[in-house]
Parts: structure tokens; C-alpha cells; sequence
């Protein structure tokens, strides 16, 4: 059992490490291109920040020989990685692997692994027990018949062309409105807002939430949550869900604006009227696509509502671009790893050369012809 942990614990803390570091320098290069182009559109942003956490669950030995983060991937293993002048070492691993950079036994790979491991155990646990909370509320829901609310959302749904059905569902304890499911999606709206709020908010409410229903950000949150968990320990995770939180719910706004169906006005004091209801009560943004968002989300999207200006949106282009970003984007060129032999120092230098007799052997040295002396 021991022997099995300790042989798991090796390969997993390395492919953890690895794809940290891959991701990192990723997020570098968003970064640089969002300084140096601060009005990027906010659905390519969405899209190289998805790429990034994508990259931490791919196959650490991905690699291509066009891919334009190799470069990056020599440069980095140039910076942490210098040979010894006068022996020379046959690569039997990864120069950026944990064993090469750190030294670190099977003890401590084991350690770390049982830290890991218990740590996602009680994290994932606790999601699990939160998203099941969640489907007994949408369980003892009851299905909203009135017309006016039912016309309004298959209104939305033609305007976004959904294809499935989409339910509104209410149910008296207080939540922030959300959307949950991908494949059969409901939108959750509390009894006291359909009760006590203008007809204005809740068509606002409904229309952001088939924004998001469109875009089946509901599988993808699933997907950001897992990644989430399995890397719980990376800090740039963290920065990158919160980041694509926001983006998420301000491109949802501009999809709802963009059809001119909601004044920007009317759209703002909706997000305004939907807080003061919520002063007590929970958020769900966490597990499901929430109509609030995080508190602090709420003056950024206000100010972007209240500027939103009508543009052009060309979502084929972006998502045809980000395809071929992402062919050059995710694959890091990956050193193979020599077999392993007896001897990985290998010392058959000439006392007159530096450089290893196999190197010397394949290296044709100019021939030069002398004139013959007359």
C-alpha cells in the first residue's frame, strides 16, 4: 500500500508542478497583451484566461514543434537549468520536473501527495454537499405558470436563439437569481421578487439569465470549479476564476443590451432593485451562474452598464481566432527523455577540448589543402 502510494505520488506532484509552471507563463502572456491593448474584447479576454486554466489539465508532454511557447519553454529551462562545464549530462527527465529542479525523496513526494490529496478530498466533499443542497431547493420548487413571466422568457429565448426548453422555476427562500443545468436549464428567481418587484427588473433578470443559459456557462462553471478544486493551492487559479467571474456576468450584460430590447438605464436600476432585495440573503455565484455576482463585481458593472455604448459583436471571428491561438497557444515543446542508463555522467573529454567525444566524433573538421611548393 506504502510502495503504491509513494509510486503515485511521484508522477502526480510532477504533473502538478509542471502544468503551474506551463500555466504561469501563459498567464504572463495575457497579461502583456492586456497592457499593451487595455480595450481587448471582453469575450477573447474570456477565452485566454479559459486557455490557461485549460493548459492546467493537459498533458504536461503536449508538445509540438511549431508551437510558439516552446520558445518560452527553452528559455525558462536556460534560466533554471546550466550544465557543469566539464561533465556532461545525459537528460533521463523533464529539466523542469520537481526532482530536477528541488532535491526531494519518495518521502516527501509522498507527503506532499497525502496533503493533496486529503486537501481536494474535504474541498470536493464540501462542493458536492452544497451543489446537492442546491438541487433539493430546485427540487421543491414550483414551476412559474403565469403568462406574463412565461411569454417573457420564451421571448428571450427566440431572441437568443436557445434551441431547449428553459424553465422558471420560485421557491420562498431568498437566493440571488440563478441559472443551473446545461442540458434541461431552469432559472431561479425568488417568490418575493416575482411578488414585489416591477415588471422591468424581472424581464431583466430573466434575460440575463438566458444570456447565460446561451452560452452554457453553467457546464463550463462546472468544468472552472473542478479545475479549481484539483489546484486548489495555485494562487493564479484563484485570480483567473474571479477574473472570468466577472468577465462572465459583464458579457452577459452586453449580450442583453446588445438587442435593444432593455434601456441601459432600465437594465442598471434592475441590477440596483434585485440588491436591496438581497441585502439578507445568500449567493449562490459560486456553484451557479448568479444574476448579482460577487458584491464587488456589482459597482464595476454598473459603471459598464451606465457606458455601454452598441458596437459590432462578431462572436464566429473571436471563437475561430482563439482556435487558432490555441494551437500555438497550449502545447509547450517538450524535451523527450533519454533512456535511462548505468552511467548518466559520461566523462570522455579530451584534456585539449571541453566538449564530449561523441560531439567531437560527429563534428567534421574543414579539410585544408596546401599548394604544392614548386
Amino acid at each position: 500500500m506504502i510502495e503504491q502510494l509513494l509510486a503515485l505520488s511521484r508522477p502526480t506532484i510532477e504533473f502538478l508542478w509542471l502544468n503551474s509552471l506551463y500555466a504561469g507563463v501563459l498567464a504572463l502572456f495575457v497579461l502583456a497583451i492586456k497592457c499593451f491593448y487595455p480595450r481587448l474584447s471582453k469575450n477573447i479576454e474570456y477565452g485566454l484566461w479559459c486557455l490557461v486554466l485549460i493548459r492546467l489539465v493537459l498533458p504536461n508532454h503536449l508538445a509540438f514543434s511549431y508551437a510558439i511557447s516552446g520558445n518560452l519553454r527553452e528559455w525558462v529551462v536556460g534560466s533554471l537549468i546550466s550544465y557543469p562545464f566539464n561533465d556532461f549530462v545525459i537528460p533521463t527527465q523533464d529539466p523542469l520536473s520537481v526532482s530536477s529542479i528541488f532535491s526531494a525523496d519518495d518521502l516527501t513526494f509522498g507527503l506532499l501527495f497525502v496533503f493533496w490529496a486529503g486537501t481536494v478530498s474535504v474541498v470536493l466533499l464540501r462542493y458536492l454537499a452544497i451543489r446537492f443542497s442546491l438541487l433539493r431547493l430546485i427540487n421543491r420548487a414550483s414551476p412559474v405558470v403565469a403568462y406574463p413571466i412565461v411569454s417573457c422568457a420564451n421571448r428571450w429565448r427566440l431572441n437568443f436563439w436557445i434551441r431547449q426548453p428553459v424553465h422558471v422555476i420560485a421557491e420562498d427562500k431568498y437566493f440571488s437569481p440563478f441559472t443551473f443545468f446545461f442540458k434541461s436549464p431552469v432559472i431561479f428567481i425568488p417568490r418575493a421578487i416575482l411578488t414585489n418587484a416591477e415588471e422591468k427588473t424581472i424581464e431583466s433578470i430573466i434575460a440575463h439569465e438566458m444570456a447565460h443559459v446561451k452560452r452554457k456557462d453553467s457546464f463550463w462553471l462546472l468544468i472552472q470549479n473542478i479545475i479549481q478544486i484539483v489546484f486548489f493551492f495555485n494562487p493564479l487559479v484563484w485570480f483567473i476564476v474571479r477574473r472570468l467571474s466577472n468577465l462572465r456576468e459583464r458579457i452577459c450584460d452586453e449580450m442583453v443590451l446588445s438587442t435593444n430590447e432593455i434601456e441601459p438605464q432600465v437594465y442598471g436600476e434592475s441590477l440596483l432593485s434585485v440588491l436591496r432585495f438581497n441585502i439578507n440573503g445568500e449567493f449562490t455565484v459560486k456553484l451557479s451562474n448568479a444574476f448579482l455576482g460577487y458584491k464587488g463585481q456589482i459597482k464595476q458593472r454598473i459603471v459598464a452598464i451606465g457606458m455601454y455604448t452598441s458596437k459590432t459583436q462578431r462572436p464566429l471571428m473571436s471563437r475561430v481566432g482563439l482556435l487558432l491561438v490555441s494551437c500555438f497557444f497550449l502545447p509547450f515543446l517538450n524535451q523527450a527523455p533519454v533512456s535511462p542508463t548505468d552511467k548518466q555522467v559520461v566523462k570522455k573529454l579530451d584534456p585539449d577540448s571541453p566538449f564530449p567525444e561523441h560531439i567531437r566524433e560527429q563534428v567534421r573538421l574543414p579539410v585544408v589543402h596546401r599548394e604544392h611548393e614548386e
